[in-house]
């Protein structure tokens, strides 16, 4: 019987178009069973929800928001972002996160012309 380890090797040995299709097919439509009539492996909406229900640590939202630790904190201190501090350790809740990327790092700049 494959093994994930097994699998996930089999992936990496094939072209990168064929690797783009698998991540693209388990991003849009999780991990299917071959017959309607079994259940779904890999339900991505719950999995998504689960990995936003446990909160980022510093390191984790920094990578998240694509940004540097000590911006994230220069960003907790002025308010720009929300975040809880247990002892030395800020925690912060996924969605916010995403909430704040969606509405701050994603717009598009406007491009500057020259006078």
């Amino acid at each position: 019987m494959p093994t994930a380890e097994k699998v996930i090797k089999e992936i990496y040995l094939l072209p990168m178009k064929e690797r783009e299709k698998v991540a693209r097919h388990i991003i849009e439509f999780g991990i299917k069973a071959a017959h309607h009539d079994l259940p779904e492996i890999l339900n991505i909406k719950e999995w998504q929800d689960e990995i936003a229900s446990k909160p980022f640590n510093l390191k984790q939202a920094s990578e998240y928001v694509g940004v540097s630790s000590v911006t994230l904190r220069r960003w907790i201190k002025t308010g720009k972002v929300s975040a809880y501090k247990i002892g030395r350790a800020y925690t912060f809740e996924v969605m916010e996160l995403k909430k704040f990327k969606k509405s701050h790092l994603t717009k598009k700049s406007t491009p500057i012309h020259n006078l």
